[in-house]
Protein backbone atom coordinates (compact mmCIF):
# COMPACT_ATOMS: atom_id res chain seq x y z
CA UNK A 1 0.00 0.00 0.00
CA UNK A 2 1.26 3.49 -0.88
CA UNK A 3 2.64 5.48 2.01
CA UNK A 4 2.25 9.23 2.19
CA UNK A 5 5.99 9.84 2.11
CA UNK A 6 7.72 12.13 -0.37
CA UNK A 7 11.27 11.21 -1.25
CA UNK A 8 13.84 12.37 -3.73
CA UNK A 9 13.53 10.40 -6.95
CA UNK A 10 16.85 9.00 -8.15
CA UNK A 11 15.11 6.65 -10.57
CA UNK A 12 14.93 6.96 -14.31
CA UNK A 13 11.38 5.60 -14.29
CA UNK A 14 8.92 8.10 -15.73
CA UNK A 15 5.88 6.48 -14.13
CA UNK A 16 7.51 6.47 -10.71
CA UNK A 17 8.66 10.08 -11.05
CA UNK A 18 5.11 11.27 -11.85
CA UNK A 19 3.24 8.85 -9.56
CA UNK A 20 0.66 10.38 -7.23
CA UNK A 21 -0.70 9.19 -3.89
CA UNK A 22 -4.41 9.42 -3.12
CA UNK A 23 -4.93 11.07 0.27
CA UNK A 24 -8.72 11.05 0.15
CA UNK A 25 -11.47 11.38 -2.44
CA UNK A 26 -10.53 14.97 -3.31
CA UNK A 27 -6.84 15.23 -2.47
CA UNK A 28 -3.68 13.79 -3.99
CA UNK A 29 0.02 14.44 -3.50
CA UNK A 30 3.00 13.74 -5.71
CA UNK A 31 5.08 10.76 -4.58
CA UNK A 32 8.23 12.76 -5.41
CA UNK A 33 9.14 16.40 -6.02
CA UNK A 34 9.04 17.34 -9.70
CA UNK A 35 12.28 18.11 -11.46
CA UNK A 36 13.84 21.21 -12.95
CA UNK A 37 14.17 21.41 -16.76
CA UNK A 38 17.89 22.10 -16.40
CA UNK A 39 20.08 22.79 -13.34
CA UNK A 40 19.72 26.36 -12.13
CA UNK A 41 16.19 26.90 -13.47
CA UNK A 42 13.92 29.05 -11.35
CA UNK A 43 11.16 26.47 -11.20
CA UNK A 44 10.20 22.91 -12.08
CA UNK A 45 9.62 22.01 -15.70
CA UNK A 46 6.11 23.16 -16.63
CA UNK A 47 5.46 20.00 -18.61
CA UNK A 48 5.82 17.96 -15.42
CA UNK A 49 3.16 20.11 -13.72
CA UNK A 50 0.87 19.67 -16.71
CA UNK A 51 1.46 15.92 -16.86
CA UNK A 52 1.02 15.20 -13.16
CA UNK A 53 -2.14 17.28 -12.87
CA UNK A 54 -3.54 15.39 -15.87
CA UNK A 55 -2.68 12.13 -14.13
CA UNK A 56 -4.59 13.28 -11.04
CA UNK A 57 -7.61 14.04 -13.20
CA UNK A 58 -7.47 10.57 -14.75
CA UNK A 59 -6.96 8.85 -11.38
CA UNK A 60 -9.96 10.71 -9.94
CA UNK A 61 -12.20 8.81 -12.39
CA UNK A 62 -10.98 5.37 -11.32
CA UNK A 63 -13.97 3.19 -10.52
CA UNK A 64 -14.24 1.91 -6.92
CA UNK A 65 -15.79 -1.30 -8.24
CA UNK A 66 -13.22 -1.78 -11.02
CA UNK A 67 -9.72 -0.55 -10.18
CA UNK A 68 -8.62 -0.93 -13.81
CA UNK A 69 -11.37 1.31 -15.17
CA UNK A 70 -10.54 4.98 -15.80
CA UNK A 71 -11.72 7.56 -18.30
CA UNK A 72 -9.43 8.93 -21.00
CA UNK A 73 -8.63 12.64 -21.36
CA UNK A 74 -10.59 14.61 -23.93
CA UNK A 75 -9.25 18.11 -23.25
CA UNK A 76 -6.98 19.82 -20.76
CA UNK A 77 -6.85 23.55 -19.95
CA UNK A 78 -4.40 24.99 -17.43
CA UNK A 79 -3.14 28.33 -16.15
CA UNK A 80 0.28 28.77 -14.55
CA UNK A 81 0.28 30.84 -11.37
CA UNK A 82 3.76 30.47 -9.87
CA UNK A 83 6.97 28.59 -10.53
CA UNK A 84 7.10 25.24 -8.76
CA UNK A 85 9.59 24.35 -6.03
CA UNK A 86 11.73 21.35 -7.00
CA UNK A 87 12.23 20.33 -3.35
CA UNK A 88 8.57 19.91 -2.40
CA UNK A 89 5.97 17.51 -3.88
CA UNK A 90 2.91 19.03 -5.51
CA UNK A 91 -0.44 18.87 -3.70
CA UNK A 92 -3.70 18.50 -5.65
CA UNK A 93 -7.21 19.49 -4.61
CA UNK A 94 -9.85 18.02 -6.93
CA UNK A 95 -13.33 19.45 -7.43
CA UNK A 96 -15.62 17.01 -9.23
CA UNK A 97 -17.72 19.26 -11.43
CA UNK A 98 -19.66 16.60 -13.31
CA UNK A 99 -19.93 12.82 -13.63
CA UNK A 100 -22.12 10.49 -15.65
CA UNK A 101 -21.58 7.21 -17.45
CA UNK A 102 -19.76 8.85 -20.36
CA UNK A 103 -18.22 12.14 -19.19
CA UNK A 104 -16.36 13.52 -16.18
CA UNK A 105 -15.10 17.05 -15.58
CA UNK A 106 -12.53 18.03 -12.98
CA UNK A 107 -11.23 21.32 -11.66
CA UNK A 108 -7.84 20.88 -9.99
CA UNK A 109 -5.86 23.33 -7.87
CA UNK A 110 -2.14 22.57 -7.64
CA UNK A 111 -0.25 23.97 -4.66
CA UNK A 112 2.82 23.59 -2.46
CA UNK A 113 2.61 24.40 1.24
CA UNK A 114 -0.32 26.71 0.71
CA UNK A 115 1.10 28.48 -2.35
CA UNK A 116 -0.88 27.98 -5.55
CA UNK A 117 1.13 26.91 -8.59
CA UNK A 118 -1.36 25.95 -11.30
CA UNK A 119 -5.05 25.46 -11.95
CA UNK A 120 -6.56 23.24 -14.59
CA UNK A 121 -9.88 22.09 -16.00
CA UNK A 122 -9.95 18.57 -17.45
CA UNK A 123 -12.72 16.90 -19.44
CA UNK A 124 -12.54 13.13 -19.62
CA UNK A 125 -14.71 10.58 -21.44
CA UNK A 126 -15.45 6.90 -21.47
CA UNK A 127 -13.01 4.89 -23.54
CA UNK A 128 -14.44 4.00 -26.93
CA UNK A 129 -16.55 7.16 -27.22
CA UNK A 130 -15.92 9.95 -29.71
CA UNK A 131 -14.31 13.27 -28.84
CA UNK A 132 -16.48 15.79 -27.08
CA UNK A 133 -14.47 18.72 -28.36
CA UNK A 134 -14.80 19.76 -32.01
CA UNK A 135 -11.26 20.99 -32.51
CA UNK A 136 -10.01 20.52 -36.08
CA UNK A 137 -7.54 17.64 -36.40
CA UNK A 138 -7.48 17.53 -40.20
CA UNK A 139 -4.12 19.25 -40.69
CA UNK A 140 -1.80 17.16 -42.89
CA UNK A 141 1.31 15.71 -41.25
CA UNK A 142 4.47 17.82 -41.59
CA UNK A 143 6.68 17.12 -44.65
CA UNK A 144 9.70 16.62 -42.40
CA UNK A 145 8.07 13.54 -40.90
CA UNK A 146 8.50 11.78 -44.24
CA UNK A 147 11.86 13.39 -44.98
CA UNK A 148 13.41 11.99 -41.81
CA UNK A 149 12.15 8.40 -41.35
CA UNK A 150 15.03 7.65 -38.95
CA UNK A 151 14.92 10.41 -36.34
CA UNK A 152 17.74 8.81 -34.39
CA UNK A 153 20.10 10.25 -37.00
CA UNK A 154 18.99 13.81 -36.27
CA UNK A 155 20.40 16.19 -33.65
CA UNK A 156 19.15 15.03 -30.25
CA UNK A 157 18.85 16.79 -26.93
CA UNK A 158 17.51 15.62 -23.59
CA UNK A 159 16.38 17.45 -20.46
CA UNK A 160 14.54 16.84 -17.17
CA UNK A 161 15.99 13.32 -17.39
CA UNK A 162 13.03 12.19 -19.49
CA UNK A 163 12.17 14.57 -22.33
CA UNK A 164 13.96 14.06 -25.64
CA UNK A 165 13.79 16.19 -28.77
CA UNK A 166 15.30 15.71 -32.22
CA UNK A 167 15.52 18.20 -35.07
CA UNK A 168 17.04 18.58 -38.51
CA UNK A 169 19.21 21.22 -40.11
CA UNK A 170 16.06 23.13 -41.14
CA UNK A 171 15.53 23.97 -37.52
CA UNK A 172 19.08 25.17 -37.07
CA UNK A 173 19.20 27.23 -40.27
CA UNK A 174 16.12 28.97 -41.65
CA UNK A 175 18.00 29.72 -44.88
CA UNK A 176 17.46 26.08 -45.82
CA UNK A 177 13.76 26.93 -46.05
CA UNK A 178 13.66 29.71 -48.67
CA UNK A 179 9.89 29.37 -48.94
CA UNK A 180 9.63 31.03 -45.53
CA UNK A 181 11.09 34.32 -46.80
CA UNK A 182 7.80 35.49 -48.27
CA UNK A 183 5.55 33.93 -45.68
CA UNK A 184 3.94 35.99 -42.93
CA UNK A 185 5.39 35.33 -39.50
CA UNK A 186 2.24 33.48 -38.40
CA UNK A 187 2.33 31.09 -41.38
CA UNK A 188 5.82 29.69 -40.80
CA UNK A 189 5.94 26.15 -39.44
CA UNK A 190 8.45 24.68 -36.99
CA UNK A 191 8.77 20.90 -36.72
CA UNK A 192 10.61 18.93 -34.05
CA UNK A 193 10.34 15.33 -32.91
CA UNK A 194 9.65 14.55 -29.27
CA UNK A 195 9.27 11.66 -26.86
CA UNK A 196 10.36 10.39 -23.48
CA UNK A 197 13.16 8.17 -22.33
CA UNK A 198 12.16 5.81 -19.56
CA UNK A 199 14.34 3.56 -17.48
CA UNK A 200 16.31 1.35 -19.88
CA UNK A 201 15.56 -2.25 -20.70
CA UNK A 202 17.61 -4.70 -18.58
CA UNK A 203 21.21 -4.74 -19.67
CA UNK A 204 21.02 -1.33 -21.36
CA UNK A 205 23.07 1.56 -20.06
CA UNK A 206 22.64 5.25 -20.66
CA UNK A 207 25.57 6.57 -22.61
CA UNK A 208 27.31 9.92 -22.54
CA UNK A 209 28.36 11.04 -26.00
CA UNK A 210 30.80 13.80 -26.85
CA UNK A 211 30.02 15.82 -29.97
CA UNK A 212 31.83 18.70 -31.59
CA UNK A 213 29.88 21.68 -32.91
CA UNK A 214 31.02 25.00 -34.43
CA UNK A 215 29.89 28.38 -33.17
CA UNK A 216 29.05 31.40 -35.33
CA UNK A 217 32.74 32.09 -35.97
CA UNK A 218 33.52 28.50 -36.88
CA UNK A 219 35.34 27.67 -33.67
CA UNK A 220 34.58 24.11 -32.60
CA UNK A 221 33.20 23.38 -29.13
CA UNK A 222 32.89 20.11 -27.26
CA UNK A 223 29.47 19.22 -25.94
CA UNK A 224 28.73 16.20 -23.77
CA UNK A 225 25.20 14.81 -23.85
CA UNK A 226 23.47 11.98 -22.03
CA UNK A 227 21.68 9.80 -24.57
CA UNK A 228 19.40 6.81 -24.23
CA UNK A 229 18.25 5.50 -27.59
CA UNK A 230 14.44 5.13 -27.71
CA UNK A 231 14.62 1.51 -28.84
CA UNK A 232 16.34 0.69 -25.54
CA UNK A 233 13.86 2.62 -23.42
CA UNK A 234 11.33 0.61 -21.42
CA UNK A 235 7.71 1.15 -22.46
CA UNK A 236 5.35 2.40 -19.76
CA UNK A 237 3.70 -0.34 -17.74
CA UNK A 238 0.33 1.44 -17.64
CA UNK A 239 -0.82 2.64 -21.10
CA UNK A 240 -2.53 5.68 -19.56
CA UNK A 241 0.95 7.11 -19.08
CA UNK A 242 1.17 7.52 -22.85
CA UNK A 243 -1.37 10.34 -22.43
CA UNK A 244 0.49 11.67 -19.41
CA UNK A 245 3.77 11.48 -21.33
CA UNK A 246 2.27 13.34 -24.29
CA UNK A 247 1.25 16.11 -21.91
CA UNK A 248 4.77 16.15 -20.51
CA UNK A 249 6.50 16.65 -23.87
CA UNK A 250 3.89 19.13 -25.12
CA UNK A 251 5.63 21.96 -23.25
CA UNK A 252 9.19 21.03 -24.25
CA UNK A 253 9.47 22.99 -27.51
CA UNK A 254 7.07 25.85 -28.04
CA UNK A 255 7.27 29.55 -27.16
CA UNK A 256 10.98 29.22 -26.39
CA UNK A 257 11.68 28.61 -30.10
CA UNK A 258 10.19 31.81 -31.52
CA UNK A 259 13.74 32.79 -32.50
CA UNK A 260 13.51 30.29 -35.32
CA UNK A 261 10.24 31.74 -36.63
CA UNK A 262 11.40 35.36 -36.45
CA UNK A 263 14.65 34.46 -38.27
CA UNK A 264 16.60 36.11 -35.50
CA UNK A 265 20.39 35.75 -35.50
CA UNK A 266 21.55 33.07 -33.12
CA UNK A 267 24.67 35.06 -32.24
CA UNK A 268 23.13 38.49 -31.53
CA UNK A 269 26.44 40.13 -30.57
CA UNK A 270 27.66 39.82 -34.17
CA UNK A 271 24.49 41.30 -35.59
CA UNK A 272 24.87 44.33 -33.31
CA UNK A 273 28.54 44.82 -34.20
CA UNK A 274 29.51 44.03 -30.63
CA UNK A 275 32.44 41.98 -29.38
CA UNK A 276 31.66 38.35 -30.05
CA UNK A 277 30.46 36.51 -26.96
CA UNK A 278 30.55 32.72 -27.30
CA UNK A 279 28.55 32.36 -24.09
CA UNK A 280 25.54 34.00 -25.78
CA UNK A 281 25.83 32.13 -29.07
CA UNK A 282 22.91 29.73 -29.50
CA UNK A 283 24.45 28.37 -32.71
CA UNK A 284 26.02 25.49 -30.83
CA UNK A 285 24.45 25.75 -27.37
CA UNK A 286 21.05 24.78 -28.79
CA UNK A 287 22.51 21.45 -29.83
CA UNK A 288 22.85 20.63 -26.14
CA UNK A 289 19.68 22.32 -24.87
CA UNK A 290 16.84 23.13 -27.24
CA UNK A 291 15.32 25.78 -24.99
CA UNK A 292 18.57 27.67 -24.47
CA UNK A 293 18.16 29.47 -27.77
CA UNK A 294 15.69 32.00 -26.44
CA UNK A 295 17.55 33.24 -23.36
CA UNK A 296 19.82 35.54 -25.38
CA UNK A 297 16.92 37.18 -27.20
CA UNK A 298 13.90 37.36 -24.88
CA UNK A 299 12.37 36.20 -21.63
CA UNK A 300 9.70 33.54 -22.09
CA UNK A 301 7.13 32.39 -19.57
CA UNK A 302 4.16 30.09 -20.18
CA UNK A 303 0.83 31.54 -19.04
CA UNK A 304 -1.67 28.91 -20.11
CA UNK A 305 -1.57 25.53 -21.84
CA UNK A 306 -4.31 23.59 -23.63
CA UNK A 307 -4.39 20.07 -25.08
CA UNK A 308 -7.12 18.44 -27.18
CA UNK A 309 -6.69 14.68 -27.33
CA UNK A 310 -7.84 12.84 -30.47
CA UNK A 311 -7.58 9.21 -29.35
CA UNK A 312 -10.75 7.29 -28.59
CA UNK A 313 -9.36 4.26 -26.81
CA UNK A 314 -7.36 3.58 -23.65
CA UNK A 315 -5.14 1.37 -25.81
CA UNK A 316 -5.95 2.47 -29.40
CA UNK A 317 -6.20 -0.06 -32.22
CA UNK A 318 -7.28 2.33 -34.97
CA UNK A 319 -3.85 3.62 -35.97
CA UNK A 320 -3.80 6.39 -33.35
CA UNK A 321 -1.67 4.40 -30.89
CA UNK A 322 1.80 5.53 -29.85
CA UNK A 323 4.47 4.45 -27.40
CA UNK A 324 5.66 7.63 -25.74
CA UNK A 325 8.93 6.02 -24.65
CA UNK A 326 9.91 4.39 -27.94
CA UNK A 327 8.31 6.45 -30.71
CA UNK A 328 9.22 9.88 -32.03
CA UNK A 329 6.06 12.01 -32.16
CA UNK A 330 6.23 14.76 -34.78
CA UNK A 331 5.29 18.13 -33.29
CA UNK A 332 4.64 20.82 -35.88
CA UNK A 333 3.50 24.26 -34.76
CA UNK A 334 3.10 27.95 -35.60
CA UNK A 335 3.45 31.16 -33.62
CA UNK A 336 0.06 32.57 -34.51
CA UNK A 337 0.25 35.97 -32.85
CA UNK A 338 2.81 38.15 -31.09
CA UNK A 339 1.46 41.39 -29.64
CA UNK A 340 2.07 43.42 -26.48
CA UNK A 341 4.63 40.88 -25.25
CA UNK A 342 2.07 38.06 -25.49
CA UNK A 343 2.58 35.12 -27.82
CA UNK A 344 0.00 32.53 -28.89
CA UNK A 345 1.31 29.28 -30.38
CA UNK A 346 -0.66 26.38 -31.85
CA UNK A 347 0.62 22.97 -32.82
CA UNK A 348 -0.32 19.44 -33.81
CA UNK A 349 1.28 16.18 -32.69
CA UNK A 350 1.45 13.14 -34.99
CA UNK A 351 2.26 9.53 -34.23
CA UNK A 352 4.41 7.21 -36.36
CA UNK A 353 1.34 6.42 -38.50
CA UNK A 354 1.10 10.15 -39.33
CA UNK A 355 -2.19 10.42 -37.48
CA UNK A 356 -2.82 13.56 -35.45
CA UNK A 357 -3.13 12.48 -31.82
CA UNK A 358 -3.30 15.89 -30.14
CA UNK A 359 -3.73 19.61 -30.75
CA UNK A 360 -1.83 21.93 -28.42
CA UNK A 361 -2.25 25.66 -27.80
CA UNK A 362 -0.17 27.81 -25.50
CA UNK A 363 -0.06 31.47 -24.59
CA UNK A 364 3.08 32.92 -23.10
CA UNK A 365 4.70 36.13 -21.98
CA UNK A 366 7.60 37.02 -24.29
CA UNK A 367 9.65 40.14 -23.64
CA UNK A 368 12.27 40.85 -26.29
CA UNK A 369 15.61 42.12 -25.07
CA UNK A 370 16.73 45.59 -26.15
CA UNK A 371 17.83 45.66 -29.78
CA UNK A 372 16.51 42.22 -30.68
CA UNK A 373 13.54 43.45 -32.70
CA UNK A 374 15.81 45.41 -35.02
CA UNK A 375 17.53 42.19 -36.14
CA UNK A 376 14.30 40.29 -36.81
CA UNK A 377 12.63 39.88 -40.18
CA UNK A 378 10.79 43.18 -39.92
CA UNK A 379 8.62 42.63 -42.98
CA UNK A 380 6.70 39.89 -41.24
CA UNK A 381 6.32 41.14 -37.67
Amino acid sequence: MDQLVATANPLADFEEALRVIKVDENHYVGAHPLRLPVPGSRGVYGGHMIAQSLLVGIESTRSPSDADKVMIPDSYHSFFINAGNARVPMEYTVTKLYDDEFVSRRYILVSQRGKNRLTCLITLRKTGTKSIHSYDESMPPPPLQSKYPDRNKLHQVQHTDFVRNAFGEEFLNYKLCPEEKNLPFADRWVTVFSGLVNEPEPGTQRETVTEMYPDALGEVHEIKKLILRPKNSRSVKDPIYNYVGLADISDSAFITTIVRVLHLPWAPSLERDETYDAASDATYITRANLNAMHIFHYNAMSLDHHIYFHNNEYEPTDGSAFDICKDWLAFTYQMKRLSNNRLVARGFMYNENKKCVATIIQEGLTILRAGVATTANQAHL
